[in-house]
């Protein structure tokens, strides 16, 4: 056996627990356990209870083999991460990004009537901007006073180029916390290929 390969695959796969764990905490803490029966797009339980039970089994099933150097126990490892592998890829869109407290974008209003029953044209001229269609009332207006047009085209442009900047802003902004699954995935992976190594020089 590769003692080397055996012991670094065990280090890989202690690191891809612990950021398995940290995952789990941070799901728990902002409540998306609670949510997840209201929520058909949310975390499945059961997916979750077999990705991390098998793979705590594979670990501690690699551990016997780094002990006893068994080859069956080192299959016996990859037989169950296998599974487990795939059950992790099956969150991956969940996970990313990483689970959290995270605050909406705030999108600038746009044109268009205010509340039932409230004029869209306030007493001082100013259009009420807080729903998607420009009612009727303020094309008319519009249509009748040139000052009035002018202002409400250069309202709509100013709105415009404020939700495509802030839009743009929000695209383009990577999340820190998407590393923590990617760096999780990352090490599954590579600890996938050192145990497989390992087991086959054990053989």
């Amino acid at each position: 056996m590769n003692q080397t390969l055996a012991l670094s695959a065990l280090a890989s796969w202690l690191l891809a627990e612990a950021l398995g764990a940290l995952m789990l905490t941070n799901w728990l803490a902002s409540g998306a356990a609670r949510l997840r029966k209201t929520r058909p797009d949310g975390m499945s339980l059961p997916v979750l209870a077999g990705h991390a039970g098998l793979n705590l089994t594979g670990m501690l099933c690699w551990v016997a083999f780094v002990l006893s150097k068994s080859p069956v126990a080192a299959w016996l490892a990859l037989a169950f991460m296998v599974p487990a592998i795939g059950l992790g890829v099956s969150t991956v869109s969940i996970w990313t990004p990483y689970p959290g407290r995270r605050a909406e974008p705030e999108v600038p209003p746009v044109p268009g009537m205010g509340p039932e029953g409230r004029d869209p044209i306030g007493p001082s001229g100013q259009v009420d901007w807080r729903h998607a269609s420009i009612p009727d009332e303020v094309l008319a207006r519009a249509m009748e006073d040139e000052a009035f047009a002018s202002k409400l085209a250069e309202d709509l442009l100013i709105r415009n180029l404020a939700y495509e900047a802030q839009t743009t802003e929000h695209t383009v902004r990577l999340d820190a916390r998407a590393a923590i699954p990617l760096a999780h995935g990352v090490l599954a992976i590579a600890t996938f290929l050192l145990a497989t190594l390992a087991a086959i020089s054990a053989s």
